[in-house]
């Protein structure tokens, strides 16, 4: 997250706690993340968050979607790690 300081992500995660507007958050590769100022109710264990990166550890929510129980944050890792890769970044980012 450090590389993308202010700017727009899509962020899939486990919904750890909800405390006071604010959403701690587990990532794909188990790291912990704070979602702020999300405007509608969170629901479930999963969900999709479109945010600006705030600091390495934070994200200002613009709007997130509620993902599935079954959703697989491990499958999803393995499909982030892809779209890093030199061989295949184009066709992930713009």
């Amino acid at each position: 997250m450090q590389r993308y300081h202010g700017k727009k992500v899509i962020l899939c995660c486990q919904i750890s706690q909800i405390d006071n507007g604010q959403v701690r958050v587990m990532t794909s590769d188990k790291g912990e993340v704070t979602v702020q100022g999300g405007a509608t109710p969170y629901e479930g264990r999963f969900a999709e968050v479109l945010g600006t990166v705030v600091n390495p550890n934070t994200v200002q929510e613009l709007e997130h979607l509620n993902l599935a129980d079954n959703f697989s944050l491990e499958m999803y890792n393995e499909l982030v790690k892809l779209a890093h890769k030199d061989s295949y970044i184009g066709m992930f980012s713009t």
